[in-house]
């Protein structure tokens, strides 16, 4: 049980460690050695428990989108009208960015630029996955007559995430740019999903 603890606890400080790192430097801009200090253990056990930097790095992106994923199924599971769905989504899409997993937009970023293997294995993996069990809420109210019928749910689940995730992604650039735009990041979801449920109202 002590040894156990003990390698658990060093894959969480690798873990934790690494999701920092690549978030502030990219997956090419760390090394082997800045990983193991800045987890404060032997820099061999990241092939030992990850088979080298791109395994942390995939465990890193994987462990992030696996948290996402099991809330949205979640949602998705609730017995409870769409539009509340929708405003549940909306709520973990603020808290991922903001306290629960700040750097995760900055790690999705890096893919962008720079795309790994990751990029397939796990980003559209990912992405793919909460995109259909979104698209399939939506779908839930367009067969209850909730929201319109003219809309793809694909194009109304990727409005609604471009609409969350851009406002968290570019909040403090567009802060400093314009700053009558700096509100409080509770009061833009609540007014971005007043004009998305409007929007999406029947005709």
């Amino acid at each position: 049980m002590a040894n156990e603890k003990i390698i658990q606890d060093a894959k969480e400080k690798l873990l934790a460690a690494a999701t920092r790192l690549f978030a502030e430097k990219g997956f090419a801009g760390v090394s082997i050695r800045q990983l193991g200090e800045a987890a404060g253990v032997n820099s061999a056990m990241i092939s030992y428990y990850y088979g080298g930097k791109e395994g942390l790095y995939e465990a890193v992106l994987t462990t992030q989108y696996e948290r996402l994923l099991g809330k949205f199924e979640a949602i998705a599971d609730l017995k409870a009208p769409v539009e509340e769905k929708i405003r549940q989504y909306a709520e973990v899409i603020r808290l991922n960015h903001t306290a629960e997993q700040p750097l995760m937009a900055r790690l999705i970023q890096g893919e962008l630029t720079s795309p790994t293997a990751c990029m397939e294995k796990v980003v559209r993996n990912y992405t793919s996955r909460i995109a259909r069990i979104v698209s399939g809420i939506v779908q839930q109210g367009v067969e209850a007559g909730e929201f319109r019928q003219d809309i793809p749910p694909i194009f109304a689940t990727l409005a609604l995430a471009g609409m969350l995730n851009f406002y968290f992604i570019l909040r403090e650039a567009t802060r400093a740019i314009v700053p009558i735009f700096s509100v409080g990041d509770a009061e833009f979801v609540e007014a971005a999903l007043k004009i998305y449920l409007k929007g999406m109202g029947r005709d």
